[in-house]
């Protein structure tokens, strides 16, 4: 491979990314450009950078390790700043936990599983719209769902 940013053949037709231009494509990445954003720095239309991605397994690799780097320093500082005491403390602790943990706050648990003994139970949890329903069951000392 060339230390070149691009590389021509003869007939000036399939275009290679040489060693300079795989690093360019990783910084580009840390710092969060687009591909498309990318292509035209390297003077190509985007469809170029696509097919010279299928052809050049490395400038995928070169990219997505861009876009790890650029991540890792997101994360980093989101993390940081949920710890902090400013107010927007709580939105990036929910933001990391939903991109990061798959965390869902607007679900509501419907049950819960307690594993003890080497025994599992799961306990049944009453949905908003019964409560008065499941509070009467408890009141009248009828079973309330339990499995295990």
């Amino acid at each position: 491979m060339t230390d070149d940013v691009i590389v021509h053949n003869a007939g000036g037709r399939n275009r290679a990314i040489g060693k300079k231009g795989l690093a360019l494509l990783e910084e580009m990445a840390a710092k969060g450009m687009s591909q498309t954003s990318m292509a035209k720095t390297l003077r190509m239309d985007r469809s170029t950078l696509t097919e010279i991605k299928k052809r050049q397994p490395e400038v995928e690799e070169a990219i997505e390790r861009g876009y790890s780097r650029m991540e890792d320093v997101l994360v980093d500082r989101l993390m940081t700043l949920s710890m902090s005491d400013s107010k927007a403390a709580v939105t990036a602790m929910i933001f990391l936990l939903k991109t990061r943990r798959g965390y869902e706050g607007t679900k509501v648990p419907t049950h819960i599983t307690i594993n003890q003994d080497n025994r599992t139970q799961t306990i049944s949890l009453p949905s908003a719209q019964d409560m008065d329903t499941y509070m009467r069951r408890i009141a009248d000392g009828s079973p309330v769902a339990v499995s295990g």
